[in-house]
């Protein structure tokens, strides 16, 4: 499967991961390949070619862009989340300094695979609702609960 099939997948050659970054960036991949899996990709590639305060910076503006060209709105309530943002880019850092010397599509498939069945790692992280939270979803909110082991390795 691929990701054209499956958007849970990560892509499968440096060609799939280009022409989604490409479609993203565009604002023209179809809005049901933007799942999680889709946002660690687009994470992870930022965080592996520009590291964590561009990556940051990048994403934030890139996932605004998209969903104001899928018709989509960022406000208080829905679009685009700063704490899940830089939360997510977080944890890719970690993971992208724990796995010395891969290349750009190995570290996007880790992403994936390692993290693609967390979308629910906030949980871990934060002692309230961050997903719903207006505050959470205008500005960074350190976690509750610190960074867990777990996120380093």
């Amino acid at each position: 499967m691929t990701p054209e099939t499956d958007p849970h997948q990560a892509p499968a050659s440096v060609e799939e991961l280009d022409a989604f970054l490409r479609a993203f960036e565009a604002g023209s991949l179809p809005k049901s390949r933007w799942t999680h899996e889709g946002h660690l990709v687009a994470g992870a590639h930022y965080v592996y070619l520009f590291g964590e305060a561009r990556a940051m910076g990048h994403m934030r503006d890139r996932v605004r862009a998209y969903n104001q060209a899928i018709g989509g709105v960022n406000s208080a309530t829905s679009g685009y989340h700063e704490t899940l943002t830089r939360m997510w880019i977080g944890v890719l850092v970690r993971l992208l300094r724990a796995s010395h010397g891969t290349s750009r599509l190995a570290f996007v498939q880790l992403a994936v695979e390692r993290y693609g069945p967390r979308r629910d790692l906030h949980a871990l992280l934060y002692d309230f609702d961050v997903v719903k939270d207006q505050r959470a979803r205008a500005m960074w909110v350190e976690p509750t609960g610190g960074w867990p082991d777990l996120l380093d390795s």
